[in-house]
Parts: C-alpha cells; structure tokens; sequence
C-alpha cells in the first residue's frame, strides 16, 4: 500500500506528545457501583518505507523480511526487550518508486506505552536460490547484486527516541536514501550497501496528533 506525504519535514526537534490522562478510578465504599474501565497502557506503532531521490540508478531493490524495535539503545541481537514486525513474505521493494513522497506500509505491532531507542530494518540476504533480492540497475546498465554486510544477520540499526503514547498511533517512515548508501568497490566492481537512513514522524490515523519524536536525523550504523 503507497500513499503521499508531505516532504516538507526539515528538521526533527518536534515536541513529544504526552500519553493520554488515566481515567478517573470509581469511588470505593457503595455495592453496586460500576467500576471504571481500567485505562489501557499499550499504543501502536506503525512502520512505512520511502525514499529520497536517487542518483545513477534506474532501480534499488531491497527485500524486507521485518524491523524490530527496542527500549535500549545499546540491546544486541540476542538481548532480551525486542518486538518485532514480521511481514508475512519478504518484500522486494524498488526504492525508487517511493520517491516525491510514495511510502510502501510494513506493518504495525502494539506496544506497552513508553519510549523506544533503537529500529532495526531486517534484509534477506542474497541465496543462490533468490541472488538478487537486494540489488541495483546503475543508469542505462544492467542489474547486480548487492552485499549488505549487516542488513541480512542483524539488521540496518538506527538509534532514535521514539514515543509510543496509550491509546495512540505512533506512525512514522523510515526514509532509506539510495543516493548516500550504495557505492561500487574499486577493482572488484562490487555494488556494497552502506546505509544511510532517516526516520520521519508522521500524524496518525484521522489527524490523531500523536508523534513518534526524533531527537534529530539518524544514520544507521552496522549492527
């Protein structure tokens, strides 16, 4: 699924938006009285895919297997406080048909309500049985592989603050440039992925004003 956003998002010190005020409890003593419902401690975050513009490509493929999302910064692969939104087959995706705006959804998973610091994006790697799941057409040439050195094993990792409040849709797009994030090794030809992404904040369902905040823009960095 793709639609359109505005791409006008410069810079990122935008205000967090506090989780939802705790309803009122019911009195005590009186039989008979209803309680009050208790208030719900998860929200949801949603993931989307986009791009910049690109240079020297016809076509940037990569195929997403899932992200994962922790609390801590500084989590391994094996640590423990990771969620993850698995897609129910690998998705190839041409970055570059997401440019001016396109976004193409991942998926979405609930959340206890709180602050998460760190995404990663989760690649299939490149088999004998499927060679060219990540891969580039250069302009006018012809498609190639590409080696994705973290992508596959543990993920393209970005550090970020991301509030998920209660009640709330915490959406926002992982804008993966493609111009910045593949270059050709000097005697071997070799197209290597070395990722540059950012994540974008976006407004919920209905113009809910629920944000995910970002301290600024992030680069990923190997895992």
């Amino acid at each position: 699924m793709s639609y359109l956003f505005h791409r006008s998002v410069t810079r990122f010190g935008l205000p967090v938006i506090a989780a939802a005020a705790l309803a009122a409890c019911g009195g005590g003593g009186g039989g008979g009285q209803p309680m009050a419902s208790p208030t719900s401690t998860t929200g949801t975050l949603r993931v989307s895919i986009t791009d910049a513009p690109a240079c020297g490509f016809d076509h940037v493929y990569v195929t997403v297997e899932k992200v994962r999302v922790n609390g801590s910064a500084s989590a391994g692969d094996t640590d423990s406080g990771w969620t993850d939104i698995t897609l129910a087959t690998p998705q190839r995706i041409d970055l570059l048909a997401l440019s001016n705006g396109a976004l193409t959804t991942l998926g979405q998973t609930q959340l206890p309500a709180g602050t998460y610091q760190q995404l990663r994006l989760v690649l299939s790697a490149n088999t004998t049985a499927n060679p060219l799941a990540n891969s580039v057409v250069p302009t006018g040439g012809v498609e190639q592989a590409v080696d994705t050195p973290s992508g596959a094993q543990s993920g393209i990792k970005l550090n970020a603050d991301m509030t998920v409040a209660a009640d709330k849709v915490a959406d926002f797009a992982i804008d993966f440039n493609a111009c910045k994030s593949f270059v050709t090794a000097g005697n071997s030809g070799k197209v290597i992925m070395k990722p540059v992404l950012a994540l974008i904040p976006m407004l919920s369902d209905a113009g809910v004003t629920s944000r995910v905040d970002f301290g600024s823009r992030s680069q990923a960095i190997r895992g």
